[in-house]
């Protein structure tokens, strides 16, 4: 009698979740890639080879990511959306496993869930008569071009408004809840948010579209421990169209406003530092035939190390700008940053700036540097991409050495501001329409930017060798 009751249980729980599953629709979507990579030389260190101050050498690994995307046609009109990532790392890298047998790494705490599985955005899409909305934990940060793009996960409300071929934008992004820390730091805390304010509009025409967006950003997630905020405003224009066998798109960042502000007695003396960032983005391209040849531009003001009052660029690492803008294998590649490390030198991390946490040399934003890039490829059949380039860089400033507390060094400016040549080769093919495999190589002549301020560091160049293989659905 008890297994016919446990059967019966069973049955009805998948009935249940039969119904349940029936009453919305159902979509998925998204990515699963694996590459392996060899980087010969990260530290740029000409010593490298002879381990001579136990410099580290070349990296050789697989890496991987599943990327799931899954949304609920509630009713029409109503959506609900959600992300996760599952088993993003190294292969063979299990140092969250602890010690001891599976047993003991489950009762001593050391598994970490999120190295296996993090679900990072679930919110709701919905179109009434006044327009659309998105709730939730969501995509910010990602506007106009692939430029200043990072697809950047936050919570908020994002509400659309079309109006013919125009499309009015306003937003709130959530960055930081600071209103659970009411009574500590003299009752300032109450208001320790991180917010994030848009209003835009996108109009679309026939050859393409352009838009501009306002964003108010207001950090006071400082004012629990420093008695400052920090207050800017940034317009963001774009536009994108193709003419003919042309594609061309151009993108404007402009910043200004407080990095630093006081607001309270308690923080009389502290450095006060206006900011100011200007940032231009341009890029072509013409197919001619099976062919296609294009060329890039960047410019991204970087800071004065003279002026410690005032920022004058390097505003894309606080802004967390350009994660997704991936214009080389190595340089400023995201993918490269994140597994293989930051690309800087034991002199060039001198430069960091603790102002803005730019590092001293290429992190994944894009910041403080002059980019050009040629490229040309050839599609010899629908499946296969052959595509190179040539990419120059240096640095609009050059940094100082920066002491723990900020502040620059005067007498210990860099040598140069060339971070170097970069040339990429990429052959693309599709296996199938959803599988596609890659295989390339960089080399990167590295500049005397990585020298530092040293006289005595000796560099040498990088190459990368990789392959991945990249399912999409």
């Amino acid at each position: 009698m008890k297994k016919f009751w446990i059967v019966l249980l069973a049955l009805g729980l998948v009935a249940g979740f039969a119904m349940s599953a029936s009453a919305a629709d159902v979509k998925f979507s998204g990515s699963y890639y694996v590459a392996g990579v060899y980087a010969d030389n990260p530290s740029m260190n000409k010593d490298q080879n002879s381990n001579a101050g136990a410099v580290a050498g070349p990296q050789a690994f697989y890496y991987q990511r599943l990327r799931v995307q899954t949304e609920f046609r509630v009713a029409e009109g109503l959506n609900l959306v959600t992300r996760f990532d599952a088993l993003e790392r190294r292969w063979g890298d299990n140092r969250w496993f602890g010690t001891g047998d599976t047993y003991n790494r489950l009762q001593n705490g050391a598994v970490q869930a999120q190295e296996n599985i993090e679900f990072e955005r679930a919110y709701l899409d919905f179109t009434t008569k006044i327009g659309r909305f998105n709730v939730g934990y969501q995509n910010f940060v990602s506007w106009g071009t692939w430029f200043h793009d990072t697809n950047l996960t936050r919570a908020g409300i994002k509400y659309f408004v079309p109006i013919g071929p125009l499309t009015v934008i306003a937003a709130i992004e959530k960055g930081q809840g600071g209103d659970n820390n009411v009574g500590s730091n003299n009752g300032t805390a109450s208001d320790a948010d991180n917010n994030v304010y848009d209003l835009g509009a996108i109009y679309k025409f026939g050859a393409g579209d352009a838009g501009i967006i306002y964003q108010k950003g207001l950090n006071k997630t400082g004012r629990l421990t420093a008695n400052r905020y920090s207050d800017l405003n940034i317009f963001i224009p774009y536009a994108k169209m193709k003419l003919g066998p042309a594609y061309l798109e151009a993108e404007v960042v402009y910043g200004f406003g407080d990095l630093r502000k006081n607001d309270s007695a308690a923080a009389v003396g502290q450095q006060e530092v206006t900011a100011q960032q200007i940032a231009v983005y341009l890029h072509g391209k013409v197919d001619i035939g099976p062919a296609y040849v294009g060329a890039m531009f960047a410019y991204l003001s970087g800071d004065d190390p003279s002026t410690p009052d005032k920022v004058e660029g390097s505003l894309f690492t606080p802004l967390r700008s350009n994660d997704a803008f991936n214009p080389c294998l190595i340089m400023w590649n995201d993918q490269y940053t994140k597994w293989v490390g930051v690309i800087q030198s034991a002199p060039s991390a001198l430069g960091a700036n603790t102002l803005t946490g730019t590092a001293g040399g290429m992190d994944t934003y894009m910041d403080n540097a002059w980019f050009y890039q040629v490229y040309g490829g050839f599609k010899p059949t629908p499946n296969l991409d052959i595509r190179a380039s040539v990419s120059y860089a240096y640095a609009d400033k050059k940094p100082w050495q920066m002491t723990a507390a900020g502040v620059a060094v005067a007498g210990t400016q860099f040598n140069s501001d060339v971070y170097g040549w970069e040339v990429d080769l990429t052959a693309k093919y599709k296996v199938f329409d959803n599988l596609e495999y890659m295989i390339g190589g960089a080399y990167m002549a590295v500049g005397d930017f990585f020298k530092g301020a040293s006289t005595t560091f000796r560099t040498n160049d990088n190459y990368l060798l990789m392959h991945q293989l990249t399912l999409s659905f």
